[in-house]
C-alpha cells in the first residue's frame, strides 16, 4: 500500500514508518527535516502549504497524519502559530484527500483530548478530530482516529519525564518531582505505540477511534523510583506543581486489543533498559 506520513522524521512519525516498511508498505514522508532513514521518498514540506501538501498526496492511498506543533511550553507561547499548524494544517490534508480520493485518513491525536484544564494543544486535537469526522460526513472521507498516550523512547524530544530523568541520572543529577509525584499517565514504549498505528490500517479501524496507550496508569514517583533502581542511584528531590500538568487519569476504552489484535508489550523497567542502551549507543552519559 502506498502511505504518506506527515511528521515522519519526528519521533513517533519514525517509528511509525519503520513498523510500516517492516509490514510491507511503501512509505512517502513528508517534513521539514529529512528521514532518518534512506529507503524511503521524501519531500521536504510544511503542512501549512497546499502545494507541499499536493505532491506529498499525489498517488497516496493511506495518510497518518502525525505532524504537528507538540510541544507544550512553545504551543502556549505561539497560540496562532498553534492553531495554524495543528487546526489548518489537519484540514488542508483533509481537504486534498478528499480531491485524491484517499481510502483512509489517519490522525495522531492525544489523550490530552479528555482535559478539561483548558489548553489550545486539546483544543487542537479535538478541533481536528471534529474536522476528521465531518470530512466523512460530508464528503465520505473514511478516518481512524488513535488518541496517543504519552510515548517515550528512542529518538524522543528528550522532553517528557522518564527520557528527562534518566539523562539526568546517567549524568550523576538529582531528579525533580514538580508536585506529589502522584500524578500518572499511561506511558507507552514507542514501538508499542508505533505498531498500534500499523494495526489501525484493518477495515475494522475505519471510521473508529481508539486510545493507544501503556496498559496501567504510571506515577512520576514511579518512573523517579525505577530510574534510581534500574540507571543510578541519584537523590530525588520535590519542587512546586507546575498547574498545566495533564493528570492522565483516562482509562483506556474496550475493544482495542480484541479488535485490532494490538497491545503494549514493554513494561517500564524493560523501557527504561531500551532507553539507557540507546543513549549510551549515542555516546552520551557517564
Amino acid at each position: 500500500m502506498n502511505v504518506l506520513v506527515t511528521g515522519g522524521s519526528g519521533f513517533i512519525g519514525s517509528h511509525v514508518v519503520d513498523k510500516l516498511i517492516a509490514a510491507g508498505h511503501r512509505v512517502r514522508v513528508l517534513d521539514l527535516k529529512e528521514p532518518h532513514r534512506a529507503d524511503v521518498e521524501f519531500i521536504q514540506g510544511d503542512i501549512t502549504v497546499r502545494d507541499d501538501i499536493n505532491r506529498a498526496t499525489e498517488q497516496i492511498e493511506v495518510v497518518y497524519h502525525i505532524a504537528a506543533f507538540s510541544n507544550i511550553d512553545k504551543v502556549r507561547d505561539n497560540p496562532l502559530t498553534t492553531i495554524e499548524r495543528n487546526i489548518l494544517g489537519t484540514a488542508y490534508l483533509l481537504e486534498d484527500c478528499v480531491q485524491r480520493k484517499v481510502k483512509r485518513f489517519i490522525f495522531a491525536s492525544s489523550v490530552y483530548v479528555y482535559d478539561q484544564g483548558g489548553h489550545l494543544y486539546t483544543t487542537a486535537k479535538q478541533a481536528s478530530e471534529m474536522l476528521c469526522k465531518d470530512y466523512n460526513a460530508l464528503y465520505g472521507l473514511p478516518y481512524t482516529i488513535l488518541r496517543y498516550g504519552t510515548a517515550y523512547g528512542p529518538r524522543s524530544r528528550r522532553a517528557d519525564v522518564i527520557s528527562v530523568f534518566i539523562e539526568r541520572a546517567l549524568n550523576g543529577q538529582s531528579l525533580t518531582i514538580y508536585g506529589s509525584g502522584n500524578q500518572a499517565r499511561h506511558f507507552i514504549y514507542v514501538e508499542d505505540l508505533a505498531e498500534g498505528n500499523v494495526a489501525a490500517l484493518q477495515e475494522v479501524a475505519r471510521n473508529q477511534t481508539y486510545n493507544l496507550e501503556g496498559s496501567r496508569p504510571i506515577t512520576v514517583k514511579e518512573i523517579a523510583q525505577a530510574v534510581k533502581k534500574l540507571v543510578a542511584d541519584v537523590p530525588i528531590e520535590y519542587g512546586k506543581a507546575r498547574p498545566q500538568d495533564y493528570g492522565g487519569t483516562v482509562i483506556p476504552p474496550e475493544g482495542v486489543s480484541k479488535e485490532l489484535g494490538w497491545q503494549p508489550r514493554v513494561d517500564l523497567e524493560e523501557g527504561i533498559r531500551r532507553y539507557v542502551d540507546w543513549y549510551r549507543s549515542l555516546g552520551m552519559g557517564k
